[in-house]
Protein backbone atom coordinates (compact mmCIF):
# COMPACT_ATOMS: atom_id res chain seq x y z
CA UNK A 1 0.00 0.00 0.00
CA UNK A 2 2.93 2.41 0.67
CA UNK A 3 4.80 1.00 -2.77
CA UNK A 4 1.72 2.58 -4.50
CA UNK A 5 1.04 5.61 -2.32
CA UNK A 6 5.24 6.47 -3.25
CA UNK A 7 3.99 6.37 -6.87
CA UNK A 8 1.23 8.01 -6.56
CA UNK A 9 3.12 10.89 -4.80
CA UNK A 10 5.86 10.64 -7.87
CA UNK A 11 3.16 10.64 -10.74
CA UNK A 12 1.75 13.87 -8.90
CA UNK A 13 4.97 15.80 -8.44
CA UNK A 14 5.72 14.96 -11.96
CA UNK A 15 2.34 16.22 -13.06
CA UNK A 16 2.72 19.15 -10.56
CA UNK A 17 6.46 19.84 -12.08
CA UNK A 18 5.05 19.56 -15.80
CA UNK A 19 1.99 21.44 -15.12
CA UNK A 20 4.12 24.51 -13.82
CA UNK A 21 6.63 24.29 -16.78
CA UNK A 22 3.37 24.63 -19.36
CA UNK A 23 2.47 27.54 -16.82
CA UNK A 24 5.45 29.02 -17.20
CA UNK A 25 5.90 28.93 -21.06
CA UNK A 26 2.26 30.80 -21.23
CA UNK A 27 3.49 33.44 -19.27
CA UNK A 28 6.14 33.94 -21.34
CA UNK A 29 3.94 34.02 -24.01
CA UNK A 30 1.82 35.93 -22.66
CA UNK A 31 4.16 38.51 -22.17
CA UNK A 32 5.77 38.43 -25.40
CA UNK A 33 1.98 38.96 -27.06
CA UNK A 34 1.41 42.28 -24.38
CA UNK A 35 5.08 43.44 -25.47
CA UNK A 36 4.07 43.08 -29.43
CA UNK A 37 0.79 44.80 -28.70
CA UNK A 38 2.30 47.77 -26.81
CA UNK A 39 4.62 48.17 -29.92
CA UNK A 40 1.99 47.92 -32.89
CA UNK A 41 0.07 50.40 -30.57
CA UNK A 42 2.94 52.62 -30.22
CA UNK A 43 2.85 52.59 -34.07
CA UNK A 44 -0.70 52.82 -34.92
CA UNK A 45 -2.97 54.00 -31.80
CA UNK A 46 -5.99 53.65 -33.47
CA UNK A 47 -8.60 50.95 -33.49
CA UNK A 48 -9.94 51.49 -36.14
CA UNK A 49 -8.96 53.62 -39.22
CA UNK A 50 -10.12 54.32 -43.20
CA UNK A 51 -7.96 52.26 -45.56
CA UNK A 52 -7.27 55.43 -47.34
CA UNK A 53 -6.30 57.64 -44.76
CA UNK A 54 -3.53 59.81 -45.00
CA UNK A 55 -0.83 60.96 -42.20
CA UNK A 56 2.24 62.92 -42.54
CA UNK A 57 5.32 61.04 -42.82
CA UNK A 58 3.47 57.77 -43.78
CA UNK A 59 3.02 56.69 -47.57
CA UNK A 60 -0.56 54.89 -47.59
CA UNK A 61 -0.95 54.99 -43.78
CA UNK A 62 -4.41 53.93 -44.28
CA UNK A 63 -3.87 50.63 -45.40
CA UNK A 64 -0.49 50.12 -43.39
CA UNK A 65 -2.44 51.31 -39.86
CA UNK A 66 -5.11 48.68 -41.24
CA UNK A 67 -3.11 45.61 -41.48
CA UNK A 68 -1.62 46.72 -38.02
CA UNK A 69 -4.88 47.10 -36.35
CA UNK A 70 -5.77 43.41 -37.83
CA UNK A 71 -2.67 42.05 -36.09
CA UNK A 72 -3.20 43.62 -32.94
CA UNK A 73 -7.03 41.91 -33.15
CA UNK A 74 -5.23 38.96 -34.26
CA UNK A 75 -3.04 39.23 -31.00
CA UNK A 76 -5.79 40.00 -28.77
CA UNK A 77 -7.75 37.05 -29.82
CA UNK A 78 -4.50 34.67 -28.89
CA UNK A 79 -3.74 36.71 -25.43
CA UNK A 80 -7.31 35.74 -24.68
CA UNK A 81 -6.61 32.22 -25.38
CA UNK A 82 -3.66 32.59 -23.41
CA UNK A 83 -5.40 33.49 -20.59
CA UNK A 84 -7.73 30.76 -20.60
CA UNK A 85 -5.31 28.04 -21.19
CA UNK A 86 -3.32 29.43 -18.00
CA UNK A 87 -6.83 29.68 -15.99
CA UNK A 88 -7.18 25.65 -16.98
CA UNK A 89 -3.39 24.78 -15.92
CA UNK A 90 -3.86 26.70 -12.81
CA UNK A 91 -6.88 25.13 -11.81
CA UNK A 92 -5.39 21.89 -12.75
CA UNK A 93 -2.45 22.84 -10.83
CA UNK A 94 -4.21 23.15 -8.02
CA UNK A 95 -6.47 20.42 -7.68
CA UNK A 96 -2.84 18.31 -8.19
CA UNK A 97 -1.03 20.18 -5.23
CA UNK A 98 -4.18 19.73 -3.17
CA UNK A 99 -4.12 15.77 -3.99
CA UNK A 100 -0.28 15.73 -2.85
CA UNK A 101 -1.07 17.48 0.56
CA UNK A 102 -3.92 14.73 0.90
CA UNK A 103 -1.14 12.23 0.27
CA UNK A 104 1.08 14.09 2.31
CA UNK A 105 -0.88 14.15 5.29
CA UNK A 106 -1.69 10.67 5.27
CA UNK A 107 1.63 9.65 4.75
CA UNK A 108 2.21 11.64 7.81
CA UNK A 109 -0.26 10.15 9.91
CA UNK A 110 1.05 6.62 9.02
CA UNK A 111 4.20 7.81 10.00
CA UNK A 112 2.81 8.85 13.30
CA UNK A 113 0.82 5.83 13.86
CA UNK A 114 4.00 3.81 13.17
CA UNK A 115 5.83 5.79 15.74
CA UNK A 116 3.19 5.58 18.54
CA UNK A 117 3.11 1.58 18.04
CA UNK A 118 6.90 1.90 18.54
CA UNK A 119 6.63 3.36 21.30
CA UNK A 120 3.86 1.81 23.13
CA UNK A 121 6.12 -1.69 22.19
CA UNK A 122 8.85 -0.57 23.98
CA UNK A 123 6.98 1.08 26.75
CA UNK A 124 5.20 -2.27 27.40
Amino acid sequence: MAHSMDKSVQKTRFAISELQKRIGVLEATREDLERQIRKLNDSVPEDSVDPNAQKEGYVAYGSYASSVIARKENLRRSLDDILDQTSDLSEDLRIAMDSLDSFERVRARRLAEKAEKAMKRRAG
